[in-house]
């Protein structure tokens, strides 16, 4: 499958302006309640908002909701400001030129879950092929939540699964650990294809039939110890690194190090259900994101309760 498609997911909190606590999410001394706050947000930002600086534009369609709790539905992200060709792959006849006022819209996956007595709510979001568009959002939601509640901020702090201890994922066994480096110099001494060349290489270790190469927090901890950007093996520097661990009776593919969009990523490209129009199906990502947050949420709410 040439399109990738994952999931970051993102723990919300509500925090008294210079106070480092969070409070709980639905706080009865807010101005307007988180809950309340969402639900208004998605109804106010349901038809295109651009953004001539970056020249992308967005906006909510709203498909579930189960107030006061969740929402779900997709972001329609769309780029504009260029021009470009639409050309049929089977005749191969050019059916449209690309205006640069034209925008192209792709519809990414969402998801707000608050639950009660807590101090943290949930947000989802998808990417397609490395889009994404979880900065234009959160910064809008950041802005607009403090003009509704003065003094109050909502943050957004990307989970990663060794953030969860006790999670599924925080001890699912790694069946694969993959090490890339982008735009790797190949000289003719170990480039097979005889010429000196820029490649993206990368090394792979597989476990043996049911085994493992460790716990994902114990091969976590060891590459992200510090704060190295890199890992060094064999005297090959790798600046990307990802596990595929055993999540049940499902493999997921898990970002470690990487760019900073990359990282925490949960990767859902082998076992994505398409649709008709070459998109995830919105069954398979509520179906896969509600699992995914019921094993942080019970891992957060524990954590919450020893504090």
């Amino acid at each position: 499958m040439a399109n990738s498609i994952a999931i970051r997911v993102y723990k919300i909190a509500i925090y008294k302006k210079n106070d480092r606590k969070s409070i709980s999410i639905d706080n009865i001394n807010l101005p307007t309640s988180v809950s309340n706050f969402m639900s208004s947000f998605i109804k106010e930002f349901d038809i295109p908002t651009e953004n001539q600086k970056l020249e992308r534009s967005w906006y909510f369609e709203l498909v579930e909701d189960s107030p006061p709790s969740a929402f779900s539905g997709y972001i329609h992200y769309g780029t504009f400001g260029f021009e470009s060709n639409f050309v049929d792959i089977n005749t191969k006849k050019h059916n449209y030129h690309r205006k640069n006022t034209d925008i192209e819209e792709i519809p990414l996956f969402f998801e707000f879950w608050l639950p009660k007595n807590t101090h943290f709510g949930f947000a989802v979001f998808q990417s397609f092929q490395s889009r994404s568009c979880v900065q234009l959002i959160t910064n809008a939601i950041k802005e607009k939540f403090k003009t509704v509640n003065p003094g109050y901020i909502i943050s957004f702090q990307k989970i990663m699964p060794n953030d969860a201890r006790g999670s599924a994922y925080y001890s699912a066994p790694v069946k694969k650990l993959r090490l890339i480096n982008k735009n790797f110099y190949a000289d003719s001494e170990d480039n097979y294809l005889g010429e000196p060349d820029i490649v993206d290489f990368e090394y792979v270790m597989s476990a043996k039939r049911n085994r493992s190469l460790g716990s994902f927090f114990s091969i976590f901890s060891k590459i992200k110890s510090g704060s190295r950007s890199m890992v060094v093996h064999r005297g090959i520097e790798f600046s990307e690194v990802s596990a595929e661990i055993k999540v049940g009776d499902k493999v997921r593919t898990v970002g470690i190090l990487g760019p900073n969009k990359d990282f925490g990523v949960i990767d859902l490209t082998d076992s994505v259900d398409i649709g008709k129009n070459g998109h995830p199906t919105f069954q398979f990502l509520k179906r896969e994101t509600d699992t995914i947050l019921k094993d942080f949420n019970e891992t957060l709410v524990g954590q919450q309760d020893e504090d």
